[in-house]
């Protein structure tokens, strides 16, 4: 019997400046600000993260509350017409379960995190940063999204047998030149 593909919606909050995408067996051991200041907010120690496809960043380079889809799978029209900017692929390895949530949630020191079931395997993962203001209808009188307007993020995720030429920046978007 075929699994079908996973979709999930959430809302990914953050006053460390940036949220993500990760493997939470590879962060068990952030059980205090010493190790979470050792683990996850030393860029460099990230970035080997990211390289090593346990880490994929949603960095727009601020704080903030933002919807995120993750899915298997390609978006849909709509949201590509909306895309304002993609990144290159990421490596992301998963055991069964990835973890979302704002930087400062990686690890049990704070948690807080959302859990992502996905089948375990390595994945190829894009993210498409979406303007979903720019849709008419996409906000109400007060300003406020509507139930049906795009999310801020959408994550697909390819199952990948690929060895290399993945993003490893912690910036997931190329600045425009």
């Amino acid at each position: 019997m075929s699994i079908p593909p996973f979709e999930g919606v959430y809302v990914a909050s953050t006053g460390a400046g940036m949220c993500g995408l990760w493997q939470p067996e590879r962060f068990e051991g952030v059980v205090d600000l010493d190790a979470w200041e050792d683990v996850v907010s030393d860029v460099d120690v990230l970035e080997r993260h990211i390289r090593e496809g346990a880490f994929v960043p949603l960095n727009v380079g601020g704080d903030g509350s933002f919807q995120v889809v993750v899915r298997e799978g390609a978006r849909s029209a709509r949201e590509e017409r909306y895309t304002i900017v993609s990144s290159d692929p990421y490596l992301l390895v998963s055991r069964g379960t990835l973890s979302l949530g704002g930087l400062e949630n990686v690890g049990p020191y704070i948690g807080g995190s959302h859990e992502v079931p996905i089948r375990a395997g390595r994945y190829a993962v894009r993210v498409h940063l979406v303007d979903w203001e720019a849709e008419a209808g996409s906000t109400g009188p007060d300003g406020a999204p509507t139930t049906d307007a795009l999310p801020d993020f959408v994550v697909e995720l390819q199952e990948s047998d690929s060895e290399g030429g993945f993003r490893a920046s912690i910036l997931t978007f190329d600045k425009p030149e």
